[in-house]
């Protein structure tokens, strides 16, 4: 898929200067594990062969020391046994490395966070740049145990997370649930993207001093799932994340909830989602279904969370070549759904740099710059991850499309905390428990005040008759007293 690979591989390295002996050679080694349809070998491959490709038309002279190398694992694996693989897979690399001890080499993977994790420790040890396509997890800013680490996804994790705090503070939201699906599925669709996202999410929350309450719920596949969870969900915030992978089965969720009565807006459902594709899995309600109708009035409580999509309509060429390329060279057939492309200028270096050159120094001059692309714009922040803009929608009630937009509704934002709870328990008929108390308490204090004024009056005035037989003037001014209080009691609102 496009969004796994944005622009790593057309490493456009300008050598010029000194030539003949004095030239250093550059050795780009990808390192694939698995078939993955979206990012696996046959889909990743024929796409740096045509960057490279398009790269040596442009520079001919520049580039003729450039050379692709590639270590790669057949087979279908999940991200954590991509990542049990990758020392293996790393002997490999390092072997590649002593071949050419006077090449400086770059690493380009298109594997899950796990694999650029594990990867990434071997590269600081070779010090040598490593190019992450499409790891997105925020553990790899770490820039003391990931010193060569560039991350270009096509998509900011820390960016969906800020834009959602930010929502939350806009809306005084701080109680929250999140719901994930299972990591341990086995599906053959891409999930990396929310799982690596639903993790981020949660280890940002729980340290956020914006989030009070957090509740962390995992789903299965199935409807009878969607609609346990969602109840479950229900009793603890009006506030609920969704990290589902598809557009259809976000769909079935949101029917769901409507189903459960979730969407009439004292609920709100936010969907951060992966930048679509052009013929893929793009987010609609109308699939002219018995459920329709559900599905218009539910998507109007939900917002999503993403990246701006590419440029499609500018890099048709470019993705037509790679599909070429897979067809010709690789017998395999790639689809606009799981090609990858695009194109970036990473950095220009002399023969005399790059001699002296180390995956240190190479990493840092990508920080801090916007490379134009395409596509669209890319810009790697100071800790060497890709930032993006964030697009936030809902649906137009009116036109049934999602517009960039986020309240419309007379009532208002759910609220953050119900009055009545979220399970309805603090309540006494239409009462709130703690309005009952106050109630209580106050009528309490006016019950002791009369019976103490009582008192007072009976001992102030003892001429022989019964202490409870007060004077006629006496007991109009009790009632006043009386009734002055429970003036007050009455004016007492709900909050």
């Amino acid at each position: 898929m496009y969004r796994l690979l944005n622009s790593v591989v057309y490493l456009h390295l300008t050598i010029f200067g000194i030539f003949g002996y004095d030239r250093r050679g550059v050795s780009i080694i990808s390192v694939i594990i698995g078939d993955n349809p979206g990012y696996g070998y046959f889909a990743q491959s024929p796409a740096y062969d045509v960057a490279l490709a398009r790269a040596l038309r442009t520079f001919p002279t520049s580039l003729s020391q450039v050379r692709r190398l590639s270590v790669y694992k057949p087979g279908i694996y999940s991200c954590p046994e991509a990542a049990a693989l990758m020392p293996i897979l790393a002997m490999e690399v390092d072997q590649l490395i002593r071949n050419n001890p006077g090449d400086f080499t770059v690493l380009i993977t298109p594997g899950c966070s796990l694999e650029v994790i594990a990867l990434g420790d071997f590269a600081r040890e070779w010090d040598v740049p490593l190019m992450a396509v499409l790891a997105m997890d925020l553990s790899l800013t770490n820039t003391q145990r990931f010193p060569t680490v560039v991350t270009f996804p096509s998509s900011d994790q820390l960016s969906l997370v800020q834009a959602t705090l930010a929502l939350f503070e806009r809306y005084s939201w701080s109680i929250v649930s999140l719901l994930c699906e299972d990591v341990n599925l086995n599906r053959t669709d891409n999930r990396q993207f929310y799982i690596s996202t639903c993790s981020g999410f949660i280890n940002v929350f729980r340290k956020s001093s914006q989030i009070d309450d957090l509740h962390v719920l995992y789903f299965g596949a199935d409807n009878e799932g969607y609609e346990s969870i969602l109840q479950t969900a229900g009793t603890h915030s009006r506030v609920i994340l969704l990290f589902v992978a598809t557009s259809w089965r976000l769909r079935n969720v949101m029917v769901t909830a409507d189903r459960l009565n979730m969407t009439s807006g004292d609920y709100i459902f936010i969907a951060p989602r992966s930048p679509s594709v052009p013929t893929g899995d793009a987010l609609q309600w109308q699939l002219n279904l018995t459920s329709d109708d559900q599905a218009f009035t539910a998507f109007q409580s939900l917002v999503t969370v993403s990246n701006p999509i590419p440029r499609w309509n500018v890099i048709t060429a470019l993705i037509n070549e790679i599909c070429s390329q897979s067809q010709l060279f690789y017998n395999r057939t790639v689809t606009m759904d799981n090609s990858a492309g695009g194109c970036s200028v990473l950095s220009q270096f002399s023969s005399r740099q790059l001699k002296t050159m180390t995956g240190t120094n190479f990493r840092k001059s990508f920080l801090n710059r916007t490379f134009e692309l395409d596509s669209r714009s890319v810009f790697i922040g100071p800790k060497g991850m890709r930032v993006c803009d964030v697009d936030l929608y809902r649906m137009n009630a009116t036109t049934g499309e999602m517009e960039n937009v986020i309240w419309r509704s007379q009532n208002g934002p759910p609220v953050n905390r119900p009055v009545c709870g979220f399970r309805g328990d603090r309540c006494i008929g239409s009462l709130e428990k703690s309005m009952v108390a106050t109630i209580a308490a106050v009528f309490v204090l006016v019950s002791f005040i009369f019976g103490t004024g009582i008192f007072w009056f009976s001992h102030q005035h003892m001429d022989g008759s019964v202490w409870w037989l007060l004077a006629p003037e006496a007991m109009h001014l009790v009632s006043a007293i009386t009734h002055s209080n429970l003036g007050t009691f009455r004016s007492v609102k709900r909050p």
